[in-house]
């Protein structure tokens, strides 16, 4: 059973090889037959592959049924970090969310450090190496004396900003530069605060059937595949814009929420938002032309494909579902099946028995033939790939660690 799983890796593998060795995004049919290359693709396998698209961090919705990788998506994106007066005397710069996804993309697959040393540039000054450090009990960059000189001989202090420019987050190469709180265009400032709350808010809307609350992490990379971040004028901290231009409140420290008590605030902001046109904006290098001229007022399409606005009602409430049985449903759907799809508890006894079967494989080292067949028919039907459930290939697709407690997180 090992010769096979290693023969066939999963499609939870597969679709991460394929994505993060394209610099462009892919569509689900490129994704299927460049999988198709590295294992057998059966009846279940557009299924398999929207399910584990779910569930890799860096897997990203760029447009309907498109789907780029976070690291390359990063790249050419200008973020503003307002700086603190520690962070220029000591040399560090605690990361939020979203800066957390710039600096160390693949960080919240696992929520495990990452290792790795960053080159980052510093204009005007040298260029250093920098890595993941815990500040304050909060995750930061590691920049060190250099770092603290550099801001000094740029005349730089608290409240200014410093700008950060992704020149190859794969690598680990970044370009960091002063602004002086004085030198800020605010009303440019002001315009790409209301852009990235506008496109939040869709974010959010478009995910609230599927979850109560959207994973800041979450919400920040979903940001980062809209091309919020390519215009040359960054926004301000993300937490703040949402707070303050957004109808999204931010749960529990964890996640964001439509906070549908303030639509009046939301209809004046709306009424004077300006124009946005993400093709000046969208200098997203080799992307072809679809993705490069996506216009902001198009920004909730690509997670149509993610909705659930089909569904019986009565399959999507809050006590009747789950994120597998969303899953399955999304499956259902695409399927075209013309028969009731299974309920909520219907669907778990059937996943059940299949998680059995495959215990009683992993136990004794093989199946009956009729067993085999029941595991081929149930995954089929359920939507699953069996091999996400064996678990022999080394990957964590969900990957969030629940047993880590010491882990710090972010104080915004």
């Amino acid at each position: 059973m090992m010769e096979k799983t290693a023969r066939y890796p999963s499609y939870a593998n597969c679709v991460v090889r394929a994505l993060s060795a394209s610099q462009q995004p892919l569509s689900i049919d490129a994704l299927l037959t460049t999988i198709g290359r590295q294992r057998p693709v059966g009846k279940g396998a557009r299924q398999a592959v929207y399910r584990a698209i779910r569930e890799i961090y860096q897997a990203v919705p760029v447009a309907p049924s498109r789907i780029g990788w976070l690291s390359h998506l990063l790249q050419g994106s200008t973020f503003r970090h307002p700086l603190a007066t520690e962070e220029a005397r000591r040399g560090f710069l605690l990361l939020d969310e979203l800066e957390h996804a710039v600096f160390f993309p693949q960080f919240f697959q696992t929520q495990r450090p990452d290792t790795r040393t960053l080159t980052i540039d510093l204009m005007g000054g040298p260029t250093i190496q920098a890595e993941a450090a815990i500040e304050r009990k909060t995750w930061s960059v590691r920049l060190g004396a250099p770092f603290a000189e550099w801001i000094e001989y740029q005349g730089g202090q608290g409240r200014d900003d410093v700008m950060i420019t992704v020149r190859d987050a794969v690598k680990g190469e970044y370009l960091l530069r002063l602004q002086p709180r004085e030198a800020r265009d605010e009303e440019a400032i002001r315009d790409r605060n209301i852009q990235v709350a506008l496109a939040a808010e869709d974010i959010v809307t478009s995910l609230r059937r599927a979850e109560k609350v959207v994973p800041s992490w979450e919400l920040a990379a979903l940001l980062i595949g809209r091309g919020a971040f390519y215009d040359p004028v960054a926004p301000d901290d993300l937490h703040m814009v949402l707070h303050k231009y957004s109808m999204l409140r931010l749960q529990d420290g964890v996640g964001y929420i439509l906070d549908a008590r303030t639509p009046a605030l939301a209809a004046n902001r709306r009424r004077n938002a300006p124009a946005a046109d993400a093709a000046d904006s969208a200098d997203a290098g080799d992307w072809d032309d679809d993705l490069s001229s996506m216009d902001m007022d198009d920004l909730e399409d690509p997670l149509a494909w993610l909705d659930d606005e089909d569904l019986p009602a009565a399959e999507m409430s809050d006590e009747d579902s789950c994120p597998d049985y969303e899953s399955y449903l999304e499956g259902f759907r695409m399927a075209d099946i013309d028969e009731p799809p299974l309920s909520h508890s219907d669907y778990h006894l059937l996943e059940a028995e299949l998680e059995t079967l495959l215990g009683l494989e992993q136990e004794f080292g093989y199946l009956l033939p009729e067993q085999g067949k029941r595991v081929d028919e149930l995954a089929i039907r359920l939507f699953i790939d069996p091999e996400s459930l064996r678990g022999d290939d080394g990957v964590n697709p969900s990957g969030f660690a629940d047993d880590d407690d010491d882990t710090p997180f972010w104080q915004n």
